[in-house]
């Protein structure tokens, strides 16, 4: 029994399918969505990023585990997602799937959290096109994607729909509240355990109970401590910030927070604004603005009209919730100096729902909520093949680029130390795992120097990235000033970014000839002066 009055029009929507078919239509979005996240999976390779979790989370046990988080971690989150992934790689072994499923069942949950949520405010139909909504977005992405981003979606999700519950049922006997509030407790506790940004949730969640104490004009005990005790989970992750605070002072995007990041992030939700070009960027922003005009325009005269069950603390959780890009840069400015717009996805949320709302008073007609469910249908399907299909072709080039010629082999091998060199992290990761060659992929070695690296590129996360990897990879790992010291020639690849500074430190440091182009970069001879 829900302890907010109901608008007559709210309880008298037209007739709407059994629930068993809601069900049945729900699962059909949801198996297809993993069905495109897995295929995906199965063409992408691992980035640099979800290398650095394999590398943490494939260790012998969780204490091994636990102790390179605490004391030099490469994977700069909290302890719950990489104890979902040892676990998986427990399982499955360390492969790319294994990483990828707390994230893939993250996705699957925030759906399905989305779905209850929405058809208790805005019906089945809704709930249902609210339910497909996030596989048609950019953030579709994070399905396949071992990081903590999509476990993050799903952990946002399940809060509010247990924060939800349990306020709806306040008016019921307080033991038909202790699943959800015990529920409740436990997902405040393991969002901020899987992301640093993950505190960010106590905002919409905080600002709808205190709109709801004011509505109620009184405190509700249980629900609050329910919040405090999940609120506490955040000591959890205090060692491990202590750990990952080494690469604060120098980090690679920390600096001035505009607001541009604010737009930035609301247009990751939608497309990938990075491998567009600026005017397309622009237009991209021009649409969205139109968009989220047209929605805000829809939902507030549906809520006026009141066609929908959403009383104001849950209308105040989401207006925060889909806030949140703001707000992560709020906390950018003040706190971490540094953002990603990738922190800030969970407002989604709030946007998918928003979405039902908007269109679910013409649902009702069978022929636009049959054409509006087909299309959506549709749209999955067709939007997954086309991302599987154009990660396929960039899978290709990616593995076509690391082919080394045997001349360049050769002379690879003729050279005194037979090492081939690579500074830039993200190549280096990338290859030594991925190179076909076992023979040349043992010879690859990583270099580094944090003078060089913020004398030249004003940071020094990559040098302090491998001087943490030298305790626990494997890899071999030379500092600059020991090789720049060492007499003879050796072979380097360059790759010309914001993340190789070798081009800088080898005009002044050594003699340079071209060999050509290999690995995704350039090789080159270099011979330093002494």
């Amino acid at each position: 029994m829900s302890s907010y009055p109901v608008h007559p029009s709210a309880s008298s929507r037209p007739a709407t399918p059994t629930r068993g078919n809601t069900r049945f239509a729900a699962l059909l979005i949801l198996l297809l969505t993993a069905a495109i996240a897995l295929v995906w999976s199965h063409v992408k390779l691992l980035s640099q990023d979800e290398i650095f979790v394999l590398q943490t989370d494939s260790v012998s046990s969780i204490r091994e585990l636990i102790h390179i988080q605490r004391s030099y971690p490469i994977s700069l989150d909290p302890l719950l997602y990489h104890l979902l992934a040892h676990a998986c790689t427990k399982i499955l072994g360390p492969t790319a799937l294994a990483l990828r499923l707390p994230s893939l069942f993250g996705f699957l949950l925030m759906q399905l959290c989305i779905f209850f949520a929405t058809r208790r405010i805005a019906g089945p139909r809704a709930a249902l096109i609210a339910t497909g909504f996030p596989a048609l977005t950019a953030t579709l992405f994070y399905a396949p994607e071992a990081r903590p981003y999509g476990l993050l979606l799903g952990l946002y999700a399940l809060t509010f729909l247990c924060w939800q519950t349990a306020t709806r049922r306040v008016a019921s006997p307080e033991s038909s509240r202790t699943g959800p509030l015990l529920l409740l407790a436990i997902s405040i506790a393991l969002t901020i355990n899987s992301h640093y940004f993950g505190i960010l949730l106590l905002i919409p969640l905080c600002l709808a109970e205190f709109a709801r104490t004011i509505q109620r004009r009184r405190l509700d005990f249980p629900l609050l401590l329910a919040i405090l005790i999940g609120i506490a989970g955040v000591l959890a992750t205090l060692p491990f910030q202590h750990a990952a605070a080494e690469f604060r002072k120098h980090y690679y995007n920390a600096g001035a927070i505009t607001l541009h990041a604010i737009s930035q992030a609301y247009r990751s939700l939608f497309v990938n604004y990075s491998t567009q070009p600026l005017s397309i960027q622009r237009l991209a922003d021009i649409v969205l603005i139109l968009l989220a005009i047209a929605l805000v325009v829809l939902c507030a005269m549906h809520l006026h009209r009141k066609t929908a069950d959403l009383p104001t603390p849950e209308l105040v959780f989401l207006l925060a919730l889909a806030a949140l890009p703001l707000f992560g840069v709020l906390l950018a400015v003040f706190v971490t100096h540094s953002i990603e717009v990738r922190y800030v996805l969970s407002a989604l949320i709030a946007v998918a729902i928003f979405v039902a709302i908007a269109v679910a008073p013409w649902l009702g007609n069978r022929t636009v909520w049959a054409t509006f469910f087909m299309l959506l249908v549709v749209g999955i399907v067709f939007s997954g093949i086309l991302r599987i299909r154009d990660q396929q072709r960039q899978t290709a080039n990616q593995l076509a680029s690391l082919i080394l010629t045997p001349d360049l082999k050769a002379q690879l091998l003729a050279l005194p130390d037979s090492r081939l060199y690579i500074q830039d992290m993200g190549h280096f990761e990338f290859t030594s795992y991925y190179e076909p060659d076992p023979n040349v992929r043992s010879r690859m070695t990583l270099l580094y120097s944090r003078d060089e690296e913020l004398r030249y590129d004003r940071h020094d996360t990559a040098s302090l990235t491998a001087e943490h990897m030298s305790h626990f990879t494997g890899f071999t790992i030379t500092p600059y000033a020991q090789l720049r010291n060492q007499p003879g020639e050796h072979m380097l690849v360059l790759y010309h970014s914001g993340w190789d500074w070798t081009d800088q430190a080898l005009t002044t440091d050594a003699q340079i000839t071209p060999l050509g182009p290999t690995l995704g970069g350039n090789a080159v001879l270099v011979r330093f002066r002494h």
